[in-house]
């Protein structure tokens, strides 16, 4: 039996195995091909193609190119930033996106982590031929009912 109690919940989802925690890595699939059209989330994997919704990065169009976003005190542009997938991190929860960086104290460019609810998948990743056929299926099985 599942417990109902918040504390549990939250509890239940630290100590998930981590198998279990990268399938939770989910964003909203938005997308122009008619056979994915009831396809609401999937899985971020690399190489997928997403675009940055919300932060410093989904408003990119800052006055100067190294202080992005309204928390720098800069205006926040009109567009966020599309690129690819470069690494999911299942323990924490959080994806790196390419050109999402920022500046350490000692010069070098780090990543910046985001959260999957912060993002949108806009291509996915055609590599893995299994992978996109078992998503057409649960299209296809969605529309059918």
């Amino acid at each position: 039996m599942v417990s109902k109690k918040a504390g549990k919940q939250r509890q239940a989802q630290t100590d998930a195995p981590i198998h279990v925690r990268r399938k939770r890595i989910r964003a909203r699939l938005i997308t122009d091909d008619p056979d994915l059209a009831s396809i609401r989330s999937v899985t971020v994997r690399v190489g997928d193609e997403v675009e940055v919704l919300r932060g410093d990065f989904g408003f990119p169009n800052s006055v100067k190119a190294d202080s992005r976003g309204k928390r720098l005190g800069q205006s926040r542009g009109r567009s966020g930033i599309k690129s690819k997938v470069v690494g999911v991190n299942a323990k924490s929860g959080f994806i790196l996106v390419e050109g999402v960086t920022t500046a350490t104290a000692d010069g070098k460019e780090e990543a910046l982590p985001i959260h999957p609810s912060n993002l949108i998948v806009i291509k996915l990743y055609d590599g893995d031929p299994l992978r996109i056929k078992r998503i057409m299926e649960r299209s296809n099985g969605g529309a059918e009912q």
